[in-house]
């Protein structure tokens, strides 16, 4: 896998849609067209696939006591 971006970005793109990760034939083939570049997986990481995570707050597990023994 080879993570590929657009050489012409538009204004109003979308992250997903100017970075890509893709298979290493189709990566060679686009990137000899001369459309696109490689980039590094960490631009791929903090624009595309971390972009739609929500930072939820962790639920506090609450644990159940024991029956007490008379």
């Amino acid at each position: 896998m080879k993570t590929l971006v657009k050489k012409v970005i538009e204004e109003n793109e979308p992250p997903s849609s100017f970075i890509r990760r893709v298979g290493d034939i189709k990566a060679v083939e686009l990137v000899k067209a001369g459309d696109w570049l490689y980039t590094s997986k960490l631009q791929w990481k903090t624009e595309v696939r971390d972009a739609n995570k929500k930072e939820e707050t962790p639920k506090k597990k609450s644990t159940k006591k024991g029956k007490k023994s008379d």
